[in-house]
């Protein structure tokens, strides 16, 4: 019988919260070199697409298959139907893996792999940026506790203010408090951390002010349309700020207005480190899947040239004969810069060994 090994999420939040600084930039290491290998290294080819199972009782599952040369497996996320009054529960959802030849190795409870995942994905574009001052996450969820965990032990120092807009007090204020209890001894930062009500009667204008300064805005959030129109960060601003959107993978579903997006291309001080061409970009990590199902591009009118994988950018960075490199730095560091993350299929299978083998050190430490 195959050595089966189970992982629930309580054991693999133990080791990744311990993670130092030195350890999380191994595994944003390992997400860059993933998305490299998937864009210009030939793995894209070997990855199914993900697909989607969508119920008329409102239930969707994501399924997310992946393979290598060693490893194969897959990633299945629930969405469940609306309970009978309209509320809904978490998502959850199972890694399954298997060694290269298909003999069962592991069995992982995803929502911590996939909450560390997907905000060490957005972590590599946001540790390009040069100020990282004031921070706004759009959401109070796993993502957006993830969200500040990295951000602080990756950036920490630099930080100065984290805003959580959102509709519940309750949420953001226990998130607050769970970042203040587990920083102890983990992250070196003065941030302080605040909460911008959704629901109050003032809060466009609120929202409106603080996003006039914010470096870094990070949405996290199952959204059906735009959470802010495109102008309160095109304008009256004094630097350019770094937009993620992680939260849409259906084409009903849409964080950021499709004017920002435009706006992200057309910048004057924009760059396309593939093209060469003086105009800015939307960054993505899966260009292809980003195109045909996510809200932000579906529809957008925004061709496939301009749209940019990380994966190429990190090739670019490391071709030192390139006379793209100053401009694409300057650009990814400076410019006006929105970022589409998808969640190329194969990162869950490398962060997943990589949790899996810091598990069995852990293991083996204490026989």
């Amino acid at each position: 019988m195959a050595d089966i090994k189970f992982f629930d999420n309580p054991a693999i939040y133990d080791v990744l919260i311990n993670l130092s600084q030195e350890e999380a930039i191994g595994f944003r290491d390992i997400v860059e070199k993933t998305f490299e290998d998937v864009s210009v290294g030939g793995e894209r080819q070997y990855q199914p697409m993900p697909s989607v199972s969508n119920r008329a009782n409102g239930q969707n599952t994501l399924f997310r298959p992946f393979t290598s040369d060693s490893s194969v497996g897959t990633k299945i996320t629930v969405e469940p139907a609306p309970n009978p009054d309209g509320t809904k529960e978490a998502l959850h959802g199972t890694i399954i893996l298997t060694d290269g030849i298909g003999i069962p190795t592991a069995v992982l409870s995803s929502e911590e792999v996939t909450g560390y995942r997907t905000s060490m994905n957005v972590m590599v574009p946001f540790s390009w940026r040069k100020h990282v001052e004031n921070v706004v996450i759009f959401g109070g969820g796993m993502q957006a506790l993830w969200h500040t965990r990295l951000i602080l032990t990756l950036r920490g120092p630099e930080v100065k203010s984290i805003t959580y807009a959102n509709p519940v007090e309750e949420q953001v204020t226990k998130l607050i408090a769970t970042i203040n209890k587990e920083k102890q001894g983990r992250w070196t930062t003065s941030a302080s951390f605040h909460f911008l009500n959704t629901t109050a009667s003032n809060y466009q204008t609120e929202l409106q002010t603080l996003l006039k300064t914010a470096d870094a805005v990070f949405c996290t959030t199952p959204s059906r349309k735009p959470l802010f129109p495109a102008s309160y960060l095109t304008q009256g601003r004094t630097r350019q700020p770094f937009i993620s959107a992680i939260g849409s993978w259906l084409p009903e579903m849409w964080e950021l207005d499709h004017g920002l997006l435009h706006h992200a291309i057309s910048a004057g001080d924009g760059y396309n480190p593939v093209s060469g061409d003086s105009r800015g970009v939307v960054l993505t990590d899966d260009r292809d899947f980003a195109l045909q199902n996510c809200g932000e591009l579906v529809n957008s009118g925004i061709a496939a040239q301009d749209v940019v994988e990380l994966g190429e950018i990190i090739s670019l960075q490391k071709d030192k004969s390139s006379t793209k490199i100053e401009q694409t730095a300057k650009f990814i560091s400076e410019g006006f810069v929105a970022y589409k993350s998808i969640g190329v299929s194969l990162t869950d299978l490398t962060v997943s060994n990589g949790i899996l083998e810091l598990l069995k050190n852990k293991r083996r430490e204490h026989l």
